[in-house]
């Protein structure tokens, strides 16, 4: 093989560096466009404030933790204070549901076996946003707790490990599972509940229990969903996910077995999930006691074993019906996978449509109305034992004969046991006109032999005759309306609590004749009850009536001494007329378009207790989708108004020198200050905040810094700028939290987490909470509070108002009607008004309204066929409108679809910026075409459109009135001025490219010296041949 000549050395070599130098020159504008995603992998921040003020105090938003968040010391009493609260939340939010013959607690270092597959793969985290790669937690706060060597003081606690330390564990039994190979399988189509056969406890490991650890054998079932996942209606064994299986059932048979021939004393069922699973068949297998334990985050199981071994009472109350069969609920005929429909027309939707096929195919309707969980459970009680409705029929019926409550429900809404009992008196209820507020005094006696804690639960019902048949206002028999909690109390003890009821949740919405909420007249009860059940029996005992049952299915008379009522003569339609937030505004149906029956020709029956055998929702609905349907459903629908101002009208680039710091307590009404303000900045300095990637770019001009978002409140994820850590600290779910009831301790936390912001440098949390469980089967359940609206706006408030107050921004998602996984990029939503009011927007109503929620995000649905991020009626109509919301909405990812990203159409509508808003995913693009937010808008400005730059200056007052208010002020001044930087891979990129372009330069100059000199080298060698 000949040797190579230098020329040939230096082609090649050009050949190469000239492939880096075109690389570089077409990679890094890609780059740039993903800068902000790849500095919050890298965990870099490339921009810095300087100042030269007076050196006042400029910590504006102050952790309880000081003001240094580099402190170690400081940042380990906050991981510290996380850790011993979270374990005080599962300690009082794990729900005892059964308690037989004193078999709970068990003493402290009792000898037990633990059973189940799930024992020892239990979920402990909330995988809800994790998707189905998910294979275990995440750590923090800005530590990885399982790192032997690492120096926080909190570690991970398994579940084994937690009982470990509580109780003397079969090791025998423990191995087995360990090696066995068998796990859950989260799929959307085939998952697998993961439990072992039963032939894995062959006859040698059943011998490991005989004679030792069988104080109690403790079985853990568990569920799991998570993001994209839900529970599915039907798997391989062809029933619900939720139902026990058939390993499950013969695990519980050989488990009861056992416990009859004396060789276990007591069977306790734990129950790890934050899906209602079908707990009735338990029955039939002489289990001991119940344990709800939900996902109890990173070292809730140490809270779980405190409940088991009896050093803390268990207090929490259901925020789930869970009924015997889960299916048996009627908002299922339209719901998950399985029920989601197409359109009729389906050819000519996808014709129509130029968007992806699977994003435009489906609809769902919610024909149940507001009969969903316990308010149809319980309603449908209330009209069979009042012999009405034909509540008795077999239509909704599990069991195929007449409708009976004992048959459907295992445990209602609000139910929950204690180690002690308590007597709860209505003492007192009176009305105060002036805050529009009933006060219920309650008494809470500890009659029982354990100190513990009560919650007192109030519900109400409101009247339902002719008036409310006639015009299809839907009553439940009971919604609740308030709750408290008592401290604990010791044997003997007594407590009174005063628990307020707003009058405004005792109104139903009338969106057919008042077009508005209604007080309708009658007679309304209040009353008090150890659950939705039996405060509805106390109701039934004031009512006269007889035949009440249980939840067990006993007699019962319920107590009519524990209630309050009072009677009306006329229906009051004007007192909530008007909105209670916003002077002079409205109150009126926004979400005509959301109802089937106003679109097309085909219609919906929804539910009601009128006749629950004709309405009952059994077989789907046909749908074609219309023409002035599909044209929406495509999702590009803005026009510019023949009204809309003109882009000259607006006045931009004019320098006033007011600050961004200055505007922290300028009035949201002070228009003249917002417009000079507004004016200041550039078209292209306002675009430049509407993508979002995990943050937004600071504005030099104003002295705006770059903000930064992060994810989730159960964990807060993705950016860590400050340290060098990974994550948040890992919370019990949504779930645990609501289930807990307790006011005091949900305050707690959102302080805690607004802390965690402050030292994780984030100004903006998007967080699960508000959206409502309306089939238990939804895969992102663990983040949301419950199945009532009322319960997430109570809640809602609470954590907004208090998280908030450390300059953070909870941006609660997903706004409105997102309640299932599957086909939710696809799915046209169909409700009434008077359901998506009672229930849906309710639940994110007392943040938003009350307690002063600054940030939120839409959803990948549409209200009807309307994309959620181009709802003007959600957006504008109510939030902006009737709450008088004054923060910044985004939308949920916008990656990969083109109804996530007509900009226009979304922004023209009321959308402020675009959750991951990234090159490569634009309208009909590739990473080398595509076009992000803030380009399409500016060049639809600079094309004319006025209207878009009033919105586009709306969208930024939206944006600066929130982050004026976030720990982003902190450290500026009047002086304040921005410093930028370039990342280290930023100079890589540009030194490559230089270093590449000059070798690229250089090679190819000696590559041309090279073959010029050798071509006059030949031609000579030619000319002397020639001369030879």
């Amino acid at each position: 093989m000949g040797t190579i000549s230098r020329r040939q050395f230096v082609k090649g070599a050009a050949g190469i560096t000239s492939t880096v130098f075109a690389t570089t020159c077409v990679g890094a504008p890609v780059a740039e466009s993903y800068r902000g995603r790849i500095n919050t992998a890298l965990g870099i921040d490339t921009t810095s404030v300087t100042s030269s003020g007076s050196g006042g105090d400029t910590t504006y938003y102050k952790s309880d933790y000081g003001t240094d968040i580099y402190d170690a010391t400081a940042l380990q009493k906050l991981e510290d204070d996380c850790a011993a609260a979270a374990i005080e939340e599962v300690e009082g939010g794990v729900v005892l549901l059964k308690n037989e013959n004193g078999a709970l607690p068990l003493q402290k270092g009792a000898s037990v076996t633990l059973f189940g597959q799930n024992s020892f793969e239990n979920p402990d985290v909330d995988t809800a946003s994790m998707g189905f790669g998910y294979t275990g937690p995440t750590y923090g706060p800005f530590y990885s707790y399982h790192t032997p060597s690492d120096t926080s003081t909190v570690k991970w606690v398994t579940y084994l490990s937690a009982m470990q330390e509580a109780f003397d564990v079969n090791p025998t039994v423990t191995e087995a599972y360990q090696t066995s190979g068998y796990g859950r399988v989260k799929d959307a189509e085939n998952p697998e509940v993961g439990e072992a056969p039963v032939s894995l406890l062959t006859d040698d490991l059943r011998a490991s229990w005989a004679s030792q650890y069988n104080d109690a054998a403790i079985y853990m079932i568990t569920r799991q969903g998570s993001e994209d996942c839900d529970l599915v209606l039907e798997d391989s064994e062809g029933i619900s996910q939720l139902a026990l299986h058939q390993n499950e059932k013969d695990l519980l048979a050989l488990l009861q077995a056992e416990k009859a021939a004396g060789t276990i004393k007591r069977i306790i069922v734990l129950v790890n999930s934050s899906w209602a699973v079908e707990l009735g068949d338990l029955a039939n297998y002489d289990v001991d006691a119940i344990l709800w334990v939900g996902t109890p985050g990173v070292v809730g199981f140490t809270g779980v074993a405190n409940v088991l071994d009896g050093e803390a009472s268990p207090s929490g109350k259901l925020v789930d019906t869970y009924a015997k069969n889960s299916l048996s609920a009627p908002a299922i005929t339209y719901a998950q996978a399985k029920n989601t429909q197409k359109w009729s027309n389906l050819d000519e939707v996808l014709d129509t449509c130029n968007d992806t096929d699977r994003f435009v195919q489906s609809y769902l309707i919610y024909a149940e109305g507001i009969y969903v969980g316990y308010k149809y459970y319980e309603t449908r009680y209330e009209d069979a034992i009042l012999g009405q409705g034909n509540a008795t029929s077999t239509a909704g019926s599990s069991t195929g004969s007449a409708w009976n409550y004992t048959d459907e429900i295992a445990y209602p809404f609000g139910y929950g046991l204690s180690y002690t009992t308590f007597q709860q008196t209505l003492d007192s209820c009176s009305f105060d006109s002036t805050s529009d507020t009933y006060t219920l005094s309650v008494t809470v006696t500890n009659t029982g032999n354990v100190a513990a804690r009560s919650v007192v639960e109030v519900y109400a019902q409101t009247p339902y005759g002719d008036y409310e048949k006639q015009n299809k206002v839907e009553k439940s028999a009971v919604v609740l309306v308030g709750f408290a909690k008592t401290s604990e109390l010791e044997p003997g003890a007594s407590e009174t609590v005063s628990v307020e009821v707003e009058q405004y949740l005792l109104a139903s919405y009338d969106y057919t004749k008042a077009k508005g909420y209604i007080l309708s007249a009658g007679t309304y009860y209040l009353a008090i009850g150890d659950d939705a059940h039996d405060a509805l029996n106390n109701i039934l005992a004031a009512k006269g009536a007889k035949g009440m049952v249980a939840v067990d299915g006993s007699s019962t008379s319920g107590d009519a001494s524990n209630v309050y009522s009072w009677s009306t003569s006329d229906v009051d339609a004007s007192r909530y007329a008007m909105s209670r937030y916003v002077d002079s505004q409205q109150v009126t149906n926004c979400f005509d378009d959301a109802d089937l029956n106003n679109l097309g020709t085909d219609t919906i029956t929804y539910l009601s207790r009128s006749d629950w055998d004709a309405t009952f929702p059994t077989e789907p609905v046909a749908v074609r989708a219309t023409p002035d349907m599909m044209e929406v459903l495509d999702g590009n629908f803005y026009e510019t108004p023949d009204d809309a101002p003109s882009v000259s009208d607006f006045t931009q680039g004019e320098d006033s020198g007011i600050t961004f710091v200055a505007m922290r307590d300028v009035d949201y009404n002070d228009e003249e200050t917002w417009n000079v303000f507004l004016n200041q900045l550039t078209v292209e300095e306002m675009a430049s905040i509407l993508p979002d990637q995990n943050g937004s770019v600071a504005i030099d001009s104003i002295t705006m810094p770059a903000s930064y978002r992060g994810d989730d409140m159960d964990q807060l994820q993705q950016v860590v700028f400050k340290l060098n850590g990974e994550s948040g600290f890992n919370w019990p779910c949504a779930i645990v939290e609501a289930s807990t009831w307790d006011i005091d301790h949900i305050t707690k936390r959102s302080n805690l987490t607004g802390n965690e912001s402050i030292f994780m440098g984030l100004t903006e949390i998007w967080s699960g909470g508000p959206n409502i469980h309306r089939t238990p089967f939804n895969g992102r359940a663990s983040a949301y509070y419950s199945e009532d609206g009322n319960l997430d706006y109570l809640i809602g408030e609470v954590v907004s108002r208090e998280c908030q107050k450390y300059g953070v921004i909870l941006g609660y998602k997903h706004m409105v009607l997102n309640d299932q996984e599957a086909n939710r990029e696809s799915a046209a939503t169909f409700a009434n008004e008077q359901a998506i009011r009672e229930e849906y927007l309710r639940a994110f109503e007392g943040a938003y309204a009350k307690g002063g929620c600054m940030g939120c995000m839409t959803a990948f649905n549409r209200i009807g066929v309307t994309y959620a991020g181009s709802c003007s009626a959600t957006m504008q109509d109510v939030m902006r409108g009737e709450w008088g919301f004054k923060g910044v909405i985004c939308s949920d990812a916008c990656v990969g679809s083109d109804y996530k990203t007509h900009y226009a159409t979304n922004l023209a509508n009321g959308l402020d910026y675009w959750c991951w808003d990234m090159a490569g995913f634009g309208p009909g693009s590739d990473s080398s075409t595509a076009k992000l937010s803030n380009t399409v808008i500016a060049e639809d400005i600079e094309n004319g459109d006025g209207y878009l730059l009033k919105a586009l200056r709306d969208a930024t007052k939206h944006t600066v009135y929130a982050q004026v208010r976030t720990s982003n002020i902190n450290g500026l001044d009047d002086s304040s001025q921005i410093v930028h930087a370039n990342a280290w891979w930023e100079n890589a990129i540009t030194g490559t490219q230089i270093v590449s372009g000059v070798l690229t330069a250089g090679l190819l100059g000696v590559y041309v010296y090279d073959t010029v000199k050798a071509h006059k080298a030949q031609d000579g060698e030619d000319k002397k041949g020639a001369e030879a």
